[in-house]
């Protein structure tokens, strides 16, 4: 099992639950930013969001309670704080929550209207091979996380994530992405449009890349 599986797959039952919820969790300015990037796409129509690295699906129940009108699909290849989705949202037919590997661009996972990467692209083995995976499967792919500075190295580090069992803790992935490297990333990907959004001084952006329909996969 790669570092990246075996970190995200070690969280106590608990602490799963409350993963992202309390602590770890997207300031509320980058929830509320992500959620009117979302309305100015979409508005009241309903559309199909696929959450790349869903956790527990706290997203979900944000952008449901800010009248956002879509139908969620969840994939993340942590057993354990998918399950703790589906706990949360039983009951609720409009969301669901996949176990794969988000990062094998042979896997097929439907389609979707737009792919969401909330600080999860950073975290990921090969952040180009789940980009193409996301290509193929969704005309819009948004990006939530630090644009990297211009002057920037790309650095992959090893951190040290709790996991809720006593002093355990276990290594997690890390990329200081570089300029360089995002933007050879989304050249391949060959989109029409990468729109920037953020508020006021905030270290966070949300990045939508589109691909014109005309485009042949």
């Amino acid at each position: 099992m790669s570092i990246v599986k075996a970190s995200w797959s070690s969280f106590d039952d608990n602490i799963a639950k409350i993963y992202l919820n309390g602590w770890g969790h997207p300031s509320e300015r980058s929830k509320h930013l992500m959620a009117s990037v979302l309305l100015e796409l979409y508005g009241d129509r309903p559309f199909h969001l696929a959450d790349f690295g869903c956790g527990n699906g706290h997203l979900y129940g944000f952008f449901r309670e800010r009248g956002l009108n879509l139908r969620y699909t969840g994939f993340d290849f942590s057993p354990i704080l998918l399950q703790a989705g589906r706990e949360r949202f039983s009951g609720d037919d409009a969301a669901q929550f996949r176990e794969c590997d988000i990062q094998e661009p042979d896997e097929n996972l439907g389609v979707a209207d737009i792919v969401l990467y909330s600080h999860v692209l950073e975290m990921l083995e090969s952040p180009g091979a789940s980009l193409a995976l996301a290509r193929k499967m969704a005309p819009r792919i948004m990006i939530r996380f630090f644009e990297p500075p211009a002057e920037r190295h790309d650095l992959v580090q090893i951190r040290m994530l709790d996991v809720g069992r006593g002093e355990a803790t276990m290594p997690y992935l890390r990329r200081s992405m570089s300029m360089d490297f995002y933007q050879l990333m989304l050249s391949k990907l060959g989109g029409s449009s990468v729109d920037i959004h953020r508020v006021g001084d905030d270290k966070d952006e949300v990045h939508v890349i589109g691909f014109s329909t005309s485009e042949e996969d």
